[in-house]
């Protein structure tokens, strides 16, 4: 007999940074651009519920990294909450990212990996600002993301790459680069300021 899911929804921001060159390969012919893909990933919840418990506020660092790309499997990952959530809310979140409580896209990204760190608690600062964002994890994680340039303008270039069916993780993703983005946490070792990066607004549910 099947084990009951419990119904969740999530709001929020979805700040990606990963190796690619901007605009990440991924989202177009779905390999990455220079072979494997290693990301650090930061989300804000602005709204949401898992079963009873309220996740509004709760803040995510997801780091990994894969040898080719990602629905090629074998990933490695890392996930730190920010210590002032809740026992309910870490398990809340951490049910919903591990796939556990079904619903996509962590359904599918959980079956990609083949080790997991964490939860790890610790303090994480977030700053959310459009393609000015950023977050940070003392001495472990470093984003921050900053617009793209016009090279002949010198102005701020903003593009979006939209998924108008939906997309796997995000709809609408606002284009960006990073000035700084590097991570060393355990096998989790890699800087690659200035490479992709993407604003998001999601929305995931299990309903």
């Amino acid at each position: 007999m099947a084990q009951t899911q419990t119904p969740y929804r999530v709001k929020g921001v979805f700040l990606e940074s990963c190796n690619c060159e901007a605009g990440c390969n991924c989202n177009f012919g779905g390999f990455p651009d220079h072979g494997g893909c290693e990301a650090i990933i930061g989300i804000s919840v602005d709204e949401g519920t898992f079963g009873d418990t309220d996740l509004a506020g709760v803040k995510v660092v997801l780091a990994a990294k894969w040898p080719k790309a990602i629905h090629e499997g074998e990933g490695s990952a890392a996930v730190f909450i920010d210590d002032s959530a809740s026992e309910d809310q870490v398990n809340g979140i951490a049910t919903i990212l591990t796939g556990q409580a079904g619903g996509m896209p962590w359904e599918i990204l959980a079956t990609t990996l083949t080790s997991l760190d964490g939860p790890n608690m610790t303090k994480i600062n977030m700053q959310v600002d459009g393609r000015n964002s950023g977050f940070s994890i003392d001495g472990k994680v470093d984003v921050k993301m900053t617009p793209l340039i016009n090279p002949v303008t010198g102005e701020e270039n903003e593009v979006h790459i939209v998924f108008p069916n939906g997309g796997l993780i995000w709809n609408d993703g606002n284009t960006c680069t990073t000035s700084v983005m590097k991570i060393n946490h355990g096998d989790l070792n890699f800087d690659y300021t200035g490479q992709s990066a993407f604003f998001a607004p999601v929305e995931w549910t299990n309903q």
